[in-house]
């Protein structure tokens, strides 16, 4: 199943490169690059079945006995606007510990989640950075650029780590895949 992956991952970020120019990064999200990642896989294997927010999983992808579970984190710092007067409304969201956190805790949850013979577990995450030096040194790749899972008990495997930067005029995206241990699959 990890060829599966790879390939809705590696698609899911041509998609994000080669749309850019039409849509801009402020109007990706987590859902939107999830789509992409699904088409990607069904260009890859039609006999792959794929659910979506199947129990609390991000995307359930099945092929006979092999399953896998992937959960996507995707971060950015896109603007508020007031829907009045059109005018931007300082920032939504962004880097710091409140972020770190809820990725963590993602990876421990993935992990809890029963290990079963041709389960694998997975987390894609994508974050975009503002164009830039922030002098307050609030940028995502400080948090995820070298991550190291603070909890000893669960094992992460990185697949393909902080990819060359898509650059837009938004922003600076990387995307990272891991591997979360207690699957029983070896890549």
């Amino acid at each position: 199943m990890t060829d599966t992956v790879l390939a809705g991952f590696r698609g899911a970020l041509h998609s994000l490169e080669s749309e850019l120019p039409s849509m801009p990064l402020s109007r990706w999200n987590e859902s939107v690059f999830r789509y992409y990642f699904c088409r990607a896989v069904a260009a890859f294997d039609k006999m792959v079945k794929q659910f979506v927010e199947c129990n609390r999983i991000d995307l359930v992808m099945v092929q006979g006995e092999q399953r896998a579970f992937v959960e996507f984190k995707f971060y950015g710092k896109p603007q508020r606007f007031d829907p009045y007067s059109g005018t931007t409304k300082g920032f939504k969201g962004g880097p710091g510990t409140k972020n770190l956190r809820e990725f963590q805790e993602c990876i421990n949850q993935l992990a809890e989640r029963d290990a079963v013979p041709g389960l694998s577990k997975y987390i894609v995450l994508v974050y975009a950075d503002r164009n830039g030096n922030d002098t307050k040194g609030r940028q995502f790749a400080r948090y995820y650029d070298d991550y190291k899972h603070s909890h000893e008990a669960c094992e992460i495997q990185s697949l393909v780590v902080s990819r060359d930067l898509i650059s837009s005029p938004e922003g600076d995206v990387r995307a990272n895949l891991y591997k979360v241990g207690g699957g029983m699959d070896t890549i």
